[in-house]
């Protein structure tokens, strides 16, 4: 039986003592005798014992794990975020579960439901699309209300009164519109594919709130990751473009490829600014200026939220907004 699993019902049996006195014992208490520690620890150490954190984390009401629930693996930002979500945590007592929510109500709320029962102390989340749009946050006030801690990033519910951690979403349209209109372009267009996410309505606010200071007409193209492209490429072979704002990846992509399929060169005929990870903003051709999330702060920042709100077990809700700032490259 060595090297296998076994249970404290198992070694108590084996012993001929009661589980109660095993487990005082695996914890180094006071109240075992010295001699019965060393016995019950070498039996335990040889059968491979290991404690189910989940059942010790029910009786306890602590688990020291923490969810996170993003949306996708395979967007860049995410994946960043995790990244720094991870980096925190791992030089913690705690522990992460990572759970994908693709987008989805439904997968979200079930994600919820099935951890808040005692299996984590708290959640790390950016709040689905389809949470967003049909806005129903239940989900969220339970938790709270069960005093579980939630902290959200990026996509974020103001209504929810959890910590928060964003970035200036507004502010960096406004700002990057109105160094476009610096440098003498005035035919700008907003392409967008997150026209449904509160991160893209501030973008889209921003740009139009600094299009309107300068007295110039704003144009905002929503469409989706499939049609983006056809959809850009019909509207510069229609209208005057000297300058093309992408508020997502996806949204870049196309807008690089639309520019090249109507034969106009990048930067001289328009100008593009977009959102993608440095490493891909370098590797494309003109090199992309992207406007800098920075997704690694912005989950690192979240995870030491969660970690000082389970530590201290304060109830204060903080909100964080990490500024975003533009990268300039070859595209602008």
């Amino acid at each position: 039986m060595a090297g296998s699993n076994i249970t404290l019902k198992q070694l108590s049996s084996i012993l001929g003592v009661s589980i109660s006195t095993i487990s005082k014992a695996l914890n180094d208490s006071h109240e075992i005798s010295d001699a019965t520690k060393t016995r019950i620890v070498e039996l335990a150490k040889l059968h491979n014992y290991q404690p189910n954190k989940i059942a010790v984390g029910l009786k306890s009401g602590k688990t020291n794990t923490i969810a996170v629930v993003i949306p996708s693996v395979q967007n860049s930002f995410f994946a960043r975020a995790l990244y720094g979500i991870e980096s925190l945590i791992s030089d913690t007592n705690f522990n992460i579960i990572v759970c994908l929510t693709k987008e989805s109500h439904a997968k979200e709320v079930e994600t919820f439901n099935m951890l808040s029962n005692g299996v984590v102390d708290g959640f790390i989340v950016a709040v689905s699309e389809e949470t967003q749009s049909l806005q129903n946050y239940d989900h969220f006030t339970n938790v709270l209300d069960n005093g579980k801690s939630i902290v959200m990033f990026d996509r974020v519910i103001e209504s929810v009164n959890c910590g928060k951690v964003t970035t200036n979403d507004f502010t960096a349209l406004s700002e990057a519109t109105q160094k476009l209109i610096s440098s003498k372009r005035k035919h700008i267009v907003l392409l967008s594919t997150i026209h449904k996410l509160n991160v893209g309505q501030q973008r889209s606010e921003g740009y139009v709130k600094a299009m309107g200071t300068a007295g110039l007409s704003p144009v905002i193209l929503e469409s989706d990751e499939h049609h983006a492209g056809s959809d850009m490429v019909d509207y510069l072979k229609a209208n005057p473009v000297d300058a093309i704002i992408a508020l997502d990846t996806d949204a870049s992509l196309a807008a690089l490829k639309a520019v090249k399929i109507s034969g106009k060169q990048i930067p001289s005929d328009v100008a593009v600014i977009g959102y993608a990870s440095e490493r891909m903003a370098h590797n494309l051709t003109p090199e992309l200026t992207t406007i800098n999330q920075h997704s690694y702060t912005i989950g690192n920042s979240a995870a030491a939220m969660m970690v000082e709100a389970l530590r201290t077990k304060s109830k204060e809700m903080k909100e964080v907004v990490v500024s975003s700032t533009l990268s300039v490259r070859d595209s602008s």
